[in-house]
């Protein structure tokens, strides 16, 4: 599996992502426990990430565990 790499825009921790979270619009978090900053995978070629607002993350798809 071909692993990507970016930093988080925030802390600056590297990421790395596998080729199956490379694809525009896929959600991920900060792996830093301090950070914890919900962030989108804005463009594939050159791999670059967003920060995404945590309301926009809200629905039963990502977040299961708040419609239980």
């Amino acid at each position: 599996m071909p692993l990507a790499f970016v930093r988080c825009p925030v802390c600056k921790q590297k990421l790395a992502l596998q080729d199956y979270m490379q694809h525009v619009g896929t959600d991920l978090v900060c792996a830093n426990p301090k950070c914890d900053t919900n962030l989108r995978v804005a463009k594939s070629r050159p791999l670059t990430i967003e920060i995404i607002p945590i309301e926009s993350t809200y629905n039963a798809d990502d977040r299961p565990e708040s419609y239980g």
